[in-house]
Parts: C-alpha cells; sequence; structure tokens
C-alpha cells in the first residue's frame, strides 16, 4: 500500500530529539561555548521565525509557537471529554500495542531520541483525540473495507521492478563505438564505465531499480521486448543517445488483504467520511472552546504575542481549531 498510510508514530519517533542540558557545552566556535542554557533561551525568542496564516506571514518567537501549540493540544483533549470520545486507556492499550507490533523498535527508537515511554502514550492519547473527533457519528463496515481494497487495486499493488544499466552518448561517432565494443562480447558495465558521458559512469553504468511506472513512456515501451541481460537500441533525445541493458526484473506485487491491512483502510475511510460530517463542526467547537477559555499566560511577551496570534486568525473568520488529522494519525 501507498505511503500515505505510514503510521504517524514512525515519524514522530524519527523527529525525536535528546533532552539538552542547559548546563552542558553543545557547541564551540573558535574557543566561545554555547551552554545548553543560552540555546533554550534563544530559542524562545529567536527572530525571523514564525507561521503562515492565511495568504501572510506573521512572526512569533519559537517559545511562543511551542506555547500555543500546547495551548491546542490541551483544548484537543478538553474537547474530547465535552464530546465523550476521550480515548480510554483499553483503547490507548490497544493503539500502542498495534504501533509495537508494526514497528517494535518504535519504543525503543523514541526512548533513544531523548522521550520517555509516559510521552510515548501522551502522544498516542492526543492522537487518539484527534481521531476520534474527526471521526464522530461515523462507521465503515467489513463490506465497505473490501469494496475500497477491490476497486483500488493500484493503491495495494507494488509495481513491477526493474534493475537498469546505463550508456549515455552525445553523437553517431561514440555510439558506434559503444555498438561495436557490446558486439565484440564486452561487458556493458566495463563499456559504460569506458564510454558513457553520464553520472553513472563509474558506477558501470548502474541505473538502479525503478518502478516501471516511474520510467519514461519512450524508456517503457522500448523495455517491452527486453529481456534479462538484453539492450535496448538507441534512444535518442536531443543530442543525447542512451542505451539501457535490463539486469533484473521483479514482477508486480498485490499486497494482501491483511486484518493490519484492513485496519488501516478502515482509519482512512473512517476520517474520509468524518471529514465530511465533522471537517467544520470540530473547528468550530474548538473556537467556542478556546473564546469561552480561561488562559492567562504570565509571560508578558508571550501574552502579547497570543493576543496577536488571536486577532489575525479572528480577522480571517475565527480563532484557531483542531486540524484534521492525516490518515496516519490514528489507528
Amino acid at each position: 500500500m501507498k505511503t500515505r498510510l505510514l503510521p504517524i508514530f514512525a515519524l514522530l519517533a524519527a523527529g525525536a530529539f535528546a533532552q539538552v542540558d542547559p548546563s552542558r557545552t553543545i557547541a564551540t566556535i573558535n574557543g566561545d561555548e554555547i551552554k545548553g542554557s543560552e540555546y533554550y533561551r534563544r530559542m524562545e525568542f529567536l527572530n525571523g521565525v514564525g507561521r503562515m496564516m492565511g495568504r501572510s506571514f506573521a512572526e512569533f518567537p519559537p517559545g511562543f509557537l511551542t506555547l500555543e501549540q500546547l495551548i491546542t493540544e490541551k483544548l484537543i483533549q478538553q474537547l474530547a471529554k465535552q464530546s465523550n470520545v476521550y480515548p480510554t486507556d483499553a483503547e490507548v492499550d490497544a493503539e500502542i500495542k498495534f504501533a509495537t507490533e508494526t514497528d517494535p523498535d518504535i519504543l525503543k527508537d523514541w526512548v533513544a531520541g531523548g522521550r520517555s515511554e509516559s510521552e510515548f502514550r501522551s502522544q498516542t492519547v492526543f492522537n487518539l483525540c484527534q481521531f476520534k473527533l474527526m471521526t464522530r457519528g461515523v462507521n465503515v463496515t467489513d463490506a465497505e473495507v473490501d469494496k475500497y481494497y477491490k476497486d483500488n487495486p493500484s493503491l495495494f499493488t507494488i509495481p513491477r521492478m526493474v534493475t537498469l544499466r546505463v550508456i549515455a552518448v552525445n553523437s553517431d561517432e561514440q555510439a558506434r563505438a559503444v555498438d561495436g565494443d557490446l558486439a565484440a562480447g564486452k561487458a556493458f558495465g566495463d563499456v559504460a564505465k569506458a564510454r558513457s558521458l553520464d553520472v553513472t559512469s563509474a558506477m558501470g553504468g548502474e541505473f538502479g531499480k525503478r518502478p516501471m511506472t516511474d520510467l519514461s513512456e519512450v524508456l517503457r515501451k522500448a523495455l517491452e521486448t527486453v529481456k534479462v541481460g538484453g539492450v535496448t537500441d538507441w534512444i535518442i533525445g536531443g543530442a543525447t543517445r542512451a542505451k539501457f541493458q535490463m539486469v533484473a526484473v521483479d514482477p508486480e506485487v498485490k499486497t494482501p488483504l491483511t486484518d493490519d491491512l484492513k485496519r488501516k483502510i478502515r482509519r482512512e475511510l473512517l476520517l474520509t467520511k468524518g471529514n465530511i460530517k465533522n471537517g467544520e463542526q470540530v473547528p468550530k467547537e474548538m473556537r467556542e472552546l478556546r473564546q469561552k477559555a480561561k488562559i492567562e499566560i504570565t509571560e508578558k511577551t508571550f501574552a502579547e504575542a497570543y493576543k496577536k496570534f488571536i486577532e489575525i486568525f479572528v480577522g480571517q473568520g475565527g480563532a484557531p481549531g483542531a486540524k484534521p488529522p492525516t490518515a496516519g494519525g490514528g489507528r
């Protein structure tokens, strides 16, 4: 299945970084040290950072953007509780179980990145809150899952893959020299090293493994009658002439409809339906909740930034609300 269903946990684990000790030197420039405390302070108030708001860019310090994100996350979780869709411990456990079965190293990588297992659980809770808010009141049957799988074969098929080598030249004379070497029995890779003008020449013309669907129509047609080990005719494009060797072929493979895949398809269909049903309602509820919320920011700079932040959104038709999660945002 295509990567649009990639579990969000994998992305979160890949983006995790270890905490920096404020007293530790994290860099030196010609002997001048940068301590962790300076690093954190600059992160709070770094200039030139902000967010696109509508069609314009508004500058906000990173520290404020972090605070605003935390406020939004708290409000989303509060809205989930008010809407009676806050995830149960059993649902969170099931989500984590699925994540660890899908990627056995996910928790290890998460912890190695500087985060705790309790933070992993908290992130899971937040993801589920978003997912359950956006899919509130919708259902997907087994028949709908089966139909989606049947009606979208390209999403669940690994296309035919070909491994190729290439020789590229820019004149008829050079092309005849290549043909002469190949006719004399010289290996395609050796001829590529000796005569190809392509950047792959040093590697014997290795073009790599590519899906047939990613190749140009001209190249696909040239490869139709070529068997493994065979070579295409010259393909001419402007001043360049290219000849390809078929090194290997991997046949097309259909991904079986396993229970895990059914789960992923069901989640995507739930989100599709949910965005239609709740795509406007949830942001509206978030706006109302934010307007009613008692939000007190003790840091003056951040308090002023938050006021500006809300004023910009109001000017665009409303305060910030919940964003629909991606297909991988919940399981």
